[in-house]
């Protein structure tokens, strides 16, 4: 530990001479889709953040972690190397790989980590570096809800920077008035440390939410950067996923969209928008609650929002199941991450999963989730399929044929048909002599 302390400590003298005239710490990166991490397991069950990979997230806030008094550091109530976040670290490394940041949020609404920090320093700060050496992070979101000193924040601000190097994201996150000469929960003064470190600072996670400030219109975004120091690239408005997490919640299908998309016409270097938190964001709550993420990158760029799945939760029927817990309903619940039984899966020669739409639809996209896309080894992902539609369950017409596939989530698009039943049939069902299919999710569009 002593040898550490040293090496930080002579980082930063180096550091020091050149601070006030570094380089922004690394490019803005306009229209960022933040996403906080809390819930790992709701009801005793995982909740995976990999499907974000796949619906617009560029950061995902894994939180929190807590200095403890006694030298523990725990994230949430755990130490971050319980069996219990195995799978998520490897799940969020998987998301690296894809191009989706991962950092670690510090500190929130738990009292004494920056306390700590401020004021036995050369205790707690290698606790912290430790971790996001340890878990390769790619930042730290310092989320202070306590007092502390302006000397002390840059203090953690200049250490990490010296550690870390220039591509680190640091970020941190106040209520939305400490930005705009309002009040705040962490003691110093936010426009201060902006003129001090606002070249080491990535961005600001600010929250529009909990009585502090609202995003049912922009009055309170605009308040920020009509004061003039802060930039619209570095003010990311942070807002609740769902109303049972604080007062302050806005639709996202509505309201939000509304402010979301005013924001990036008023202002084209809109740093994006954050949620708090993932495993029960609407419009899709806990069976999908990546949905969010997918609407707010589609209001960001300016696109349509996802069209409804047709097929979810619709009755389904399929061939026999490898167990009674892997029925054909499974490919239809909206879920991929519920464990390697979140699937239907069979083992008959002739394998099909066969979807009521309940009355006549226009369909003009097929989506299927193949086992890699539920945490299995890709090597089970079907190999060979095709999907038919029909109008009155009798007669069928394949739209697509599918072989040599490999990927986890694969998508179809086809001409826009009617039909109210849809069968998909596989033929060949992994890249091995495996027998069993295995399909996370079917869904159509």
């Amino acid at each position: 530990m002593k040898t550490t302390i040293l090496r930080t400590a002579t980082a930063l003298a180096l550091l020091g001479s050149t601070l006030l005239a570094a380089p922004a710490a690394q490019a803005a990166t306009s229209k960022r889709t933040v996403v906080y991490y809390q819930t790992q397991y709701y009801n005793g069950t995982y909740v995976s953040p990999k499907p974000l990979a796949d619906n617009g997230a560029t950061d995902v806030l894994v939180a929190a972690l807590h200095l403890n008094g006694d030298g523990t550091v725990h994230l949430n109530d755990h130490p971050p190397g319980d069996a219990r976040y195995t799978q998520m670290w490897a799940d969020l490394a998987a998301m690296q790989a894809r191009g989706v940041h991962v950092s670690l949020m510090v500190g929130g609404a738990a009292q004494g980590s920056f306390q700590r920090l401020d004021t036995e320093f050369d205790t707690y700060y290698p606790r912290l570096r430790n971790v996001i050496s340890t878990y390769k992070l790619d930042g730290v979101d310092l989320d202070v809800e306590e007092n502390m000193s302006l000397a002390g924040i840059k203090r953690v601000i200049d250490a990490l920077r010296a550690d870390f190097g220039s591509g680190f994201i640091i970020t941190l996150a106040p209520v939305a008035p400490a930005l705009s000469g309002g009040g705040n929960l962490s003691g110093f003064d936010y426009e201060q440390l902006e003129r001090d470190r606002g070249a080491q600072i990535n961005w600001y996670n600010a929250q529009f939410y909990c009585g502090w400030a609202s995003l049912s219109n922009t009055t309170a975004y605009d308040n920020i950067i009509r004061r003039g120091l802060f930039t619209p690239d570095k003010v990311v408005a942070s807002s609740l996923t769902h109303p049972s997490l604080c007062g302050g919640y806005v639709d996202v299908t509505t309201t939000l969209k509304s402010t979301i998309q005013s924001l990036v016409q008023k202002y084209p270097t809109f740093g994006g928008v954050a949620g708090w938190e993932y495993f029960t964001s609407n419009p899709g709550g806990t069976a999908r609650p990546w949905e969010w993420a997918a609407l707010i990158s589609s209001y960001q760029q300016g696109g349509t929002p996802p069209s409804t799945n047709l097929a979810l939760n619709k009755p389904a029927t399929g061939s026999s199941a490898c167990n009674s817990n892997e029925g054909p309903a499974k490919a239809v619940n909206g879920s991929v991450s519920g464990g390697n039984s979140d699937k239907f899966c069979s083992l008959v020669s002739s394998k099909w999963l066969r979807v009521d739409l309940g009355s006549a639809q226009t369909v003009g996209s097929f989506t299927v989730r193949h086992a890699g896309a539920g945490g299995e080894s890709t090597s089970y992902n079907t190999k060979a399929f095709t999907i038919q539609t029909s109008t009155d369950g009798t007669n069928w017409t394949t739209r697509v044929t599918v072989s040599g596939n490999t990927a986890s989530v694969t998508t179809h698009p086809i001409t826009p048909v009617s039909a109210r039943y849809l069968r998909l049939n596989v033929t060949t069902p992994t890249q091995t002599s495996d027998p069993a299919a295995r399909i996370y999710e079917f869904e159509a569009y």
